[in-house]
């Protein structure tokens, strides 16, 4: 494999974050936090040494650099897909419905009627929706 200056292997990026997977598990099972809630006995009910024992995994949900980036590709598929089929108006109610903008907030910024911003907007989603049945 051929090293240019200034990347690193992609093996290196996926070693250090194993490695982080790895010291985060070991971590958090061996925090006290919640021992006396995991040796508890609730009733008469026996537990078993290996269920007080047993590994859970971290709540926390961790991308891999595969669905990261594959997740970026989609992003830049669906906004080369929806800049080529949307019209000015649609973009730019695109753009805003993105910053979580209410139809009414719209309409004022833009200075059109919310009823054609309103029409903008389920344009916008009916493109949206005819990409990803596509893709998916």
């Amino acid at each position: 494999m051929m090293r240019l200056e200034g990347y690193h292997l992609f093996s290196t990026f996926a070693n250090i974050c194993i490695k982080r997977q790895i010291i985060t598990a070991i971590k958090s099972s061996a925090s006290n936090r919640n021992e006396k809630l995991n040796s508890s006995i609730v009733g008469d009910k026996e537990v078993n040494l290996e269920d007080l024992t047993q590994y859970r995994k971290p709540q926390v949900k961790f991308f891999s650099p595969e669905d990261i980036l594959l997740g970026k590709e989609l992003i830049e598929l669906l906004n080369n897909y929806l800049s080529e089929n949307l019209t000015e108006l649609e973009m730019k109610v695109f753009f805003y419905m993105r910053k979580q903008y209410k139809y009414n907030e719209i309409a004022d910024i833009l200075n059109e009627p919310s009823k054609k911003i309103d029409n903008a907007i389920q344009r916008v989603r009916k493109k949206s929706i005819r990409i990803f049945k596509r893709i998916f």
